[in-house]
């Protein structure tokens, strides 16, 4: 938390368009993406301690959001080594331990940090088409090949590449140039120690201590133990570098004074442990509010629309259940709507002549800003904040190749909403009109009208059921092979962009696991994942979770103290390994 009680808005003024750049346009054009608010690959966990829950206990929620698969990329397992281990949880098939779960005292779970743990360096190389050395402080060094060689399912070569490495990492020519990668994922991490330790933790500080040592990736680990406490940490190897100490710029390799000094000391990541607020959250958000620290972590955070959801959900509830954070896993409000939605209102005021922008406005008014399955508004808002992005930086469009507006890499909502406070802006100027010269409402009115006439031409009217939010957003989890008939498509899935359950347009994405801890006297826990145990399609298990996860519930985690304390009419196999005798 910012040493503040409320969101900050550090907006500052953006500057005019500036001359073309042709080698940027070359790396805006390979980094292509989405907008980031559509970007549904995003984390989320709390933690409330005791003096804010109705049971006097602490709760912790956790559901890190990846792509969706079946099999799941999770297995949930109970770890039982009487005396030694007694820990629950999921665990990814082939790793040693539990990576998010509880035992019975400490519960854990994680979100990515976007840490910017990676650099690039302009290399001088000996020949540009098939360099062998590299200049570093005026002498060559031999750069490191790798010959990797493809083939095919006979063992037949089909193609080989080398890759060059310099001693930052791999090299690869980008618009005429080499670039090396410096990157922590590339260097020697050993995580699985501290996973393993950590299943054995008795307090949220053991928790912390056995997990100093992680490197990569950056994560926003979160725990919670039965004494009460509530700490979250944003872990990994954060580089030190020279000068302005930033990472998102392109650095001279042809010095040592570019590379990295070091790492940061575990007692400077950003962490809170027991706050005055009561709660805890990350929502792949800035870590850490410049003003308190501005030691540079990264540049290209994600929104703070979640963040921003989660905490006022937690500030207004000072009573807070498990089946509370259940609810909130999937609640489908949304503070980006919160934002923009009464600014379209606002701005149609001054055009209501043009009746698309009358009519748009007629419908958007009557949103209550959620995102739930039969919500009638939300599809319009959407497609107004699609009409808005292009008609706002169309500066940074080629004017001649229509097809850019789709592909082009705008600036976030963030951005957005920074431009929003400067209604007068050139941004907000439309190109393609010279003798007008618009400002910020005439363009949120206009992207308001032309996303009204967009939904009636591809939706029809609103009072054919063409408009429901549930029609146009769903979740679709692919076999890993890509085999339809063996994949649950079109899940119906509450939700949708900047919600903290984020559902993306094509639904390949979303919360892989879902669980609520209760830390009380005896450890209390719910969870679910869309899929199930089995990763065979005929057998009962393969989606046995898909339902509860579909409608958003969670499955009473059975945690028993030992195999007596089973209930025998849940039990339906036993597999027993036996070592071979000599």
């Amino acid at each position: 938390p910012s040493s503040r009680h409320e969101p900050r808005a550090a907006f500052r003024t953006i500057p005019p368009p500036g001359r073309p750049d042709t080698i940027a346009s070359v790396f805006a054009v390979a980094a292509a993406r989405p907008d980031r608010d559509d970007v549904v690959i995003g984390s989320n966990n709390w933690a409330v301690s005791p003096k804010r829950t109705k049971g006097g206990h602490a709760l912790l929620s956790g559901d890190p959001h990846l792509e969706l698969t079946l099999p799941s990329i999770w297995y949930e397992a109970h770890l039982v080594v009487p005396g030694a281990l007694d820990v629950y949880g999921v665990t990814i098939p082939g790793a040693p331990s539990i990576v998010i779960g509880f035992n019975r005292d400490v519960a854990w779970t994680f979100t990515n940090t976007e840490g910017d743990v990676l650099d690039r360096y302009v290399e001088t190389v000996d020949d540009s088409a098939h360099p062998a050395r590299y200049r570093v402080n005026g002498k060559w060094r031999a750069l490191t090949p790798r010959v990797e060689t493809y083939r095919d399912a006979t063992g037949r070569v089909i193609g080989t590449d080398t890759i060059r490495f310099t001693h930052r990492g791999p090299m690869t020519r980008t618009a005429g140039r080499w670039i090396s990668v410096r990157w922590t994922a590339l260097d020697s991490s050993m995580n699985a120690g501290e996973f393993i330790r950590v299943q054995s933790a008795h307090s949220v500080a053991e928790f912390l201590s056995d997990m100093a040592g992680y490197r990569s990736p950056t994560q926003n680990m979160l725990a919670a133990d039965r004494a009460g406490a509530i700490a979250i940490r944003s872990t990994g190897a954060y580089p030190v570098r020279p000068g302005d100490g930033r990472g998102d710029v392109l650095r001279d390799g042809s010095t040592s004074k570019s590379d990295w000094t070091g790492y940061l000391s575990v007692s400077k990541y950003p962490q809170s442990v027991n706050p005055a607020q009561g709660f805890l959250a990350s929502n792949n958000q800035q870590p850490v509010d410049p003003a308190d620290d501005p030691r540079y972590l990264g540049s290209d955070w994600y929104p703070p629309w979640r963040a921003l959801r989660i905490n006022e959900l937690m500030r207004a509830n000072a009573s807070v259940t498990p089946d509370d954070m259940r609810r909130w896993q999937t609640d489908p409000n949304s503070a980006r709507a919160d934002l923009f939605a009464p600014a379209f209102l606002a701005a149609a005021r001054a055009h209501l002549a043009d009746p698309d922008v009358a009519q748009g406005a007629r419908y958007l008014s009557q949103w209550n800003r959620s995102y739930s399955g039969d919500d009638q508004q939300a599809i319009l808002f959407e497609f107004a904040m699609e009409e808005l992005s292009p008609r706002i930086w169309d500066e940074l469009r080629d004017p001649k190749d229509e097809s850019s507006r789709r592909r082009t890499h705008y600036p976030s909502g963030s951005v957005v909403a920074e431009l929003m406070q400067q209604p007068k802006s050139i941004w907000w100027d439309d190109r393609s009109t010279p003798k007008v010269v618009e400002t910020r409402d005439d363009i949120l009115a206009a992207s308001l009208g032309a996303a009204y006439r967009r939904a009636l031409k591809e939706l029809g009217p609103p009072d054919e059921g063409g408009w429901r939010w549930g029609r146009h957003r769903s979740a679709n989890i692919y076999h890993l092979l890509r085999i339809p008939q063996l994949s649950a498509l079109k899940v119906p899935s509450q939700g949708g962009p900047s919600t903290l359950n984020p559902v993306s347009g094509s639904g390949t994405e979303g919360a892989s696991w879902r669980m609520v801890v209760e830390l009380g006297p005896d450890v209390h826990a719910m969870g679910t994942y869309p899929g199930g145990q089995s990763g065979n399609p005929a057998s009962e298990r393969y989606l046995q979770h898909l339902v509860t996860w579909s409608k958003g519930e969670l499955d009473t985690l059975r945690f028993p103290k030992s195999e007596l304390d089973l209930d025998r009419r849940s039990v339906t196999s036993v597999l027993t390994l036996t070592p071979a005798r000599p």
